[in-house]
């Protein structure tokens, strides 16, 4: 990572703190109120020391974790002239980050989930088909939901061996293995006559190879990004939404077309073999290690790899724990809305064909969205961000979900919610780098996160067709229901950690001025920040909780 003192700087979950920081307040650090003009000072006082948060904000760059970082912020250092220009990135010689080719990476990424789960958007179209005909025998609506459920269940929980078998075989025979097993895959299913066929075909076989596909991809990123991992990562995940388009109106085409499934299967396994193929030819990190293969298959090396990518103690601190929750409940209402919005729209009246493209039109917004989410994430703090998008999607479906039972406002919900729905894939993996202590523990708390989502994800579905009640008038309020309670607490569970996330900002932030304050230099400015230090060890105090929630700071 890019750790220059040249750049505009941000602080996060990687910064370090002295022991002095974590003091606790006196009534000799705040000052003294008594009259009604002194409470007007006090106040002008703690709004400029908003403004001055505010205004370090704008200057600040993601990705900087040492200590000196918040003294160059404070002590608005000037640069030396021949440091200016391009980034120093930890004295190496690789290619740069953030420009260049980073984002012939970020595009091709961006094809791994438009093979993966851009093609298993479209699952929603089989889904609508198997449940209409009574092809396999013995089958239940369940069967089908399931079969979906398999395919994220694996893509999710089996992160951490992909991770692994990347350490030890390399990128390139992962992503060839993965692409073969997915086509075949894909093929076999079109040939399936009994019902474990197609849970063996286009469950276990599918789900397999989108973890030999899509995770690899999910780990090359990050060694190319810094500043921009968010934007990037809303590159990559919008494939997921372009996919769903192109596979969503193209199997519907096809089914209608030739009168069953067989040739839709066919052709995702063509199309998806062939951009996953072309992106795997340019996939690589960004400084490879050419290590022998003898050397990576030893015990020692192995065990030592794996001790990395399982190392979930991690998670023993409490905002990755939160974090994780946040993922499951956001991915998990992701799929429900995904998968029952067609159906929906059937029930409200509307042809099979609308009810698709109305699923290929909240696909078509999350090509535009997840990116403009990530450069957001970017720009105003990525736990801003989701929170927001969070408290954001729950109000949509609450209020608009509910009530529309037309083709043009459920166009509209389809839009606006398909901008914003995918929060959870775009901004769960930088908000993981946000949170770590050590940069190398991210694989470890990326691949904790990938397993927890995928056991929930399994059933997602199958939630989702028990909560729809036939019985009612509106069969679908119970899904709908769910879902926008379960994001308004995905905003809580963002407002938690958001508190945690100001709270060690500003803890940093008020060492960095007392280690100042002691030093000439900074004698003339010595009273102001003596009020700024009273600031933050006030807003530091037990009693400033749900302050520290909605303080005016990026993170």
């Amino acid at each position: 990572m890019v750790e220059s003192a040249n750049s505009s700087l941000s602080l996060h979950s990687g910064d370090s703190y002295h022991p002095r920081s974590l003091r606790q307040s006196t009534d000799t650090d705040l000052p003294k109120v008594c009259t009604t003009q002194s409470h007007v000072s006090e106040l002008s006082r703690f709004m400029s020391s908003v403004r001055n948060d505010l205004e370090m904000d704008e200057i600040e760059y993601d990705g900087y974790k040492n200590q000196r970082a918040a003294e160059s912020i404070l002590l608005d250092e000037v640069q030396d002239p021949e440091d200016e220009g391009d980034e120093k990135i930890d004295d190496d010689d690789g290619p740069p980050v953030d420009r260049g080719m980073a984002w012939v990476m970020a595009i091709c990424s961006m094809l791994m989930v438009f093979a993966t789960w851009g093609a298993n958007a479209g699952f929603g179209v089989f889904l609508s088909y198997y449940l209409s005909l009574d092809q396999f025998a013995g089958s239940s609506k369940y069967d089908f939901a399931l079969i979906g459920g398999i395919v994220v269940f694996l893509a999710q929980s089996l992160a951490p061996f992909s991770g692994l078998a990347c350490r030890v075989f390399g990128t390139t025979p992962v992503f060839i293995l993965g692409i073969i097993i997915q086509t075949a895959a894909y093929i076999c299913a079109s040939f399936a006559t009994k019902l474990w066929h197609l849970y063996l075909a286009q469950g276990v076989f599918v789900g397999i190879s989108f973890v030999m596909v899509f995770i690899p991809a999910t780990f090359i990123l990050p060694t190319w990004f810094d500043k921009r991992m968010a934007t990037a990562m809303g590159i990559t995940v919008g494939g997921a939404g372009l996919g769903g388009v192109v596979f969503s109106l193209s199997i519907n085409k096809l089914i209608d077309t030739t009168g069953d499934q067989r040739w839709a299967l066919r052709m995702c396994g063509i199309v998806t073999g062939s951009a996953a193929t072309f992106a795997a030819l340019i996939l690589r990190p960004r400084k490879r290690i050419n290590t022998p293969l003898k050397a990576t298959l030893t015990k020692e090396f192995i065990l030592a790899n794996a001790k990395i990518m399982f190392n979930f103690k991690i998670f023993r601190r409490y905002p990755l724990a939160i974090l994780a929750l946040w993922f499951l409940v956001i991915l998990m209402n992701y799929i429900i809305l995904l998968f029952s919005l067609a159906p929906y729209a059937q029930l409200v009246g509307l042809s099979a064909s609308q009810g698709s493209n109305i699923t290929a039109i909240l696909n078509a917004a999350q090509v535009v969205g997840r990116p403009i989410m990530g450069y957001f994430g970017d720009s105003i703090g990525r736990n801003n961000t989701s929170g927001l998008v969070s408290l954001t999607c729950s109000i949509l479906i609450l209020a608009f979900w509910i009530n529309a039972k037309t083709y043009a406002s459920l166009i509209g919900f389809s839009v606006l919610i398909g901008f914003i729905v995918g929060v959870g894939s775009t901004m769960a993996q930088s908000m993981a780098a946000d949170l770590v202590e050590i940069p190398a523990h991210l694989p470890a708390a990326w691949s904790g996160l990938n397993i927890l989502v995928g056991f929930f994800s399994l059933v997602a579905e199958v939630i989702a067709l028990k909560l729809v009640n036939l019985s009612l008038k509106r069969q679908y309020l119970h899904p709908q229901i769910f879902t926008g309670v379960c994001f308004f607490f995905g905003f809580l569970l963002m407002m938690v950690n958001r508190e945690w996330l100001v709270r060690r900002k500003l803890q940093t932030r008020r060492h960095a001025l007392e280690e100042m304050s002691e030093t000439d230099e900074l004698e003339k400015e010595k009273d102001i920040n003596q009020v700024q230090l009273g600031t933050y060890n006030r807003l530091l105090t037990p009693q400033h909780y749900f302050t520290r929630m909605f303080y005016p700071i990026r993170v």
